[in-house]
């Protein structure tokens, strides 16, 4: 189980911190609410993720698949989180 974790934090890092970055500078160069952050961590993680592993790093889905993550899965886990904070900032 911790394994999994593992896997997928390694999947995440380097999906996370490159989000954070440009959802606060998009945050900062509008009107900063937690609105603007929310949504622009919701449009930046998807294209984060589409250029990272889709066309950069592309044979890396081989390792994922490897250990059980399929492509689909690791889609809908970057929808899930991107969806789950912009919902956590659409209540602050």
């Amino acid at each position: 189980m911790t394994r999994n974790f593992t896997i997928l934090w390694i999947f995440y890092r380097k999906i996370l911190l490159p989000a954070l970055l440009f959802s606060l500078l998009i945050s900062l160069i509008l009107p900063f609410k937690a609105e603007t952050f929310g949504l622009s961590f919701l449009l930046t993680v998807p294209v984060l993720h589409y250029f990272i592993y889709e066309v950069r790093f592309k044979s890396e889905y081989y390792f994922y698949a490897n250990t059980g993550f399929s492509r689909t899965f690791l889609w809908a886990g970057t929808m899930a989180l991107s969806l789950t904070v912009k919902m956590i900032t659409l209540f602050l």
